[in-house]
């Protein structure tokens, strides 16, 4: 591993030798490996989750907004998960997300690394500057309307309002204001 470039992936699944190609359920991408050069972006995914939301700003600095109180620590915290380095190959594309990588052939796990508290590890990641976490409080006006209309439509786009599931039930209580704004909308 030594002067090669590295790119991980990481998952609350333990003992992986090889990343094999799949699709993720909630994101409409093709069967494929998903890695990133950034670390803070592959701890986001130690969970399996409905949303992940982490973005760029121009600079290219990445940050992690609340989209609802303590979102962070409820999600995160006391969660485990396997941090696996990969060697970068040629056949790695980039997307368009920053430091996003797939590619549709399997990846060997050059290392596993034990993350005992992907809270933990995340808030580190913010004492050293690699990420920006923008608080629930610090979330202002605008962001918090957006957020409203953009779970809205999640709901909506999703048919949640008409199923008893995981996601919907998710979105239901995690978002109550937004549920009641699409089953407004929905009432002829």
């Amino acid at each position: 591993m030594s002067g090669e470039k590295l790119v991980y992936h990481c998952s609350p699944t333990t003992g992986i030798q090889v990343l094999e190609p799949s699709v993720t359920k909630y994101f409409g991408k093709p069967r494929q490996v998903c890695l990133t050069a950034s670390l803070p972006m592959a701890l986001f995914y130690g969970i399996r989750h409905f949303e992940y939301t982490y973005g760029y700003t121009r600079e290219g600095v990445i940050y992690y907004m609340e989209y609802f109180p303590d979102a962070l620590e409820k999600l995160y915290r006391g969660k485990s998960a396997s941090l696996y380095r990969c060697v970068r190959r040629p056949d790695m594309e980039e997307t368009a997300i920053p430091n996003e990588l797939v590619t549709a052939l399997p990846v060997p796990v050059a290392e596993e690394i034990h993350v005992p508290d992907l809270w933990e590890a995340l808030l580190d990641q913010e004492r050293s500057g690699a990420l920006r976490i923008i608080r629930w409080p610090e979330v202002n006006g605008e962001n918090r309307d957006w957020i409203l209309r953009a779970e809205r439509d999640t709901i909506v786009e999703n048919g949640l309002l008409r199923g008893d599931t995981p996601f919907a039930r998710y979105m239901q209580e995690t978002y109550p204001e937004s549920w009641a704004l699409a089953a407004r909308e929905e009432q002829p």
